[in-house]
C-alpha cells in the first residue's frame, strides 16, 4: 500500500470514485419522479448517500496542493497539462459518439468548437469546473502559506454562509453585497487543507461517521419534502454546495483522516482502484524538503475527480 500516512487518501479517493459510479446509476430512476414509487424513493436515498464524492475529491486536492512551494511554471506543467490532454482526448471521443457527423472538415470543426463551449458530454462539467479552480490555486496557495488558521477559518465561515444564498427562505435575508469572492468550489480545497492541518483525529471517529450519516439523511429528507411540495423532483439539496452535503463530506473526510488499516486483500483492492483511476494521472504528491530546488516525490500519484 505504500506509506501509511497516505493510506487514508487512497481509501477516500476509491470510495469517492465508486460513489460517482453509483450516483450516475441512480439518475435515470431518480428522474422518473413519483413520490409514492418505491423505485424513486430508493434511488433518491442512494443518491443522497453518494453526494460526498465530488466535495471529497476537491478536499483531497486541497490537502495535496495547498501549502506547498512551487512556481507557477511548475504548477502549470505538472498539473494543468495532465488534465487538458486527457480532457481533449475524451471530448473528441464523445463528440463523434454523440453529435451528428458533418460532411466537411469545416463543419466538423465548427460543431466541435460549439460543443466544447458547454462540454461534449454532460459529466465533463467537472473538468470545466476543476480547470477554473486549478487556475486560481497558485494564487490562493500564496495566501495559504502566509495565513494562520484563524484567517483561513474566517474565509471558510463566510464561504459557508454565502452558500446559503440559493436556499429557500434563507435567500431572502441576503443583501446586495458582492459575495462572489467567497463562493464556489474553491472553498472545498481550502476546507480540506484546513481540516488536514488543524483537526487531529485520534479517537471518537464514530462521531464523524454520525455527522456523515446525518448529512446524508438531511439530503434525502429535504429532497423528499421539496419534491413533494413542488410536485416534481426538486434537486436543490443534491447540490454539492449545500450545507447538508458539506456536512456529509466533512464527516467522511475526518472519519478516514490519518486512519491506518491492516494490510490485506481488501486494502490491496483499494490501492489498485486508486492507483489506476483516471484522475490518478493528474495530480502528483510532492513534499518540499526546505529548498525550492530539492524535491522528492513519493512513488504514488494522487488526483481528485
Amino acid at each position: 500500500m505504500g506509506s501509511n500516512s497516505l493510506q487514508w487518501i487512497h481509501f477516500l479517493r476509491t470510495f469517492s470514485t465508486l460513489a460517482v459510479i453509483i450516483l450516475h446509476c441512480t439518475i435515470s430512476y431518480g428522474n422518473e419522479f413519483n413520490i409514492k414509487n418505491t423505485s424513486w424513493l430508493t434511488a433518491s436515498f442512494i443518491n443522497s448517500n453518494m453526494r460526498f464524492c465530488v466535495p471529497v475529491f476537491l478536499m483531497l486536492s486541497g490537502v495535496l496542493l495547498l501549502g506547498k512551494k512551487y512556481s507557477l511554471r511548475e504548477f502549470i506543467q505538472k498539473r494543468m497539462s495532465k488534465i487538458l490532454l486527457p480532457f481533449l482526448f475524451w471530448s473528441i471521443i464523445y463528440f463523434f459518439m454523440i453529435f451528428p457527423i458533418r460532411r466537411t472538415v469545416y463543419q466538423v470543426g465548427l460543431e466541435f468548437f460549439k460543443a466544447m463551449q458547454g462540454g461534449t458530454c454532460y459529466h465533463l462539467w467537472y473538468i470545466y469546473m476543476i480547470i477554473g479552480v486549478y487556475l486560481f490555486v497558485p494564487i490562493i496557495n500564496k495566501w495559504i502559506q502566509n495565513a494562520n488558521k484563524y484567517e483561513i477559518l474566517f474565509y471558510l465561515l463566510i464561504w459557508f454562509v454565502v452558500l446559503m444564498i440559493d436556499l429557500p427562505v434563507i435567500n431572502r435575508l441576503f443583501t446586495r453585497v458582492d459575495w462572489r469572492y467567497f463562493s464556489g468550489f474553491l472553498g472545498y480545497l481550502i476546507l480540506g487543507y484546513y481540516l488536514n492541518k488543524n483537526i487531529h483525529v485520534t479517537k471518537n471517529r464514530w462521531f464523524f461517521a454520525l455527522i456523515f450519516i446525518i448529512g446524508n439523511l438531511l439530503t434525502f429528507i429535504l429532497t423528499y419534502i421539496a419534491s413533494r411540495e413542488n410536485g416534481e423532483h426538486n434537486k436543490t439539496y443534491y447540490s454539492y454546495l449545500t450545507p447538508n452535503v458539506i456536512m456529509s463530506a466533512i464527516g467522511i473526510f475526518l472519519f478516514f483522516k490519518d486512519r491506518v488499516f491492516k494490510e490485506n486483500l481488501f486494502t490491496k483492492i483499494i490501492y489498485f482502484i486508486s492507483q489506476y483511476s483516471f484522475w490518478n494521472l493528474s495530480l502528483s504528491r510532492f513534499y518540499n524538503d526546505g529548498s525550492s530546488k530539492n524535491w522528492r516525490c513519493y512513488q504514488h500519484r494522487f488526483c481528485c475527480f
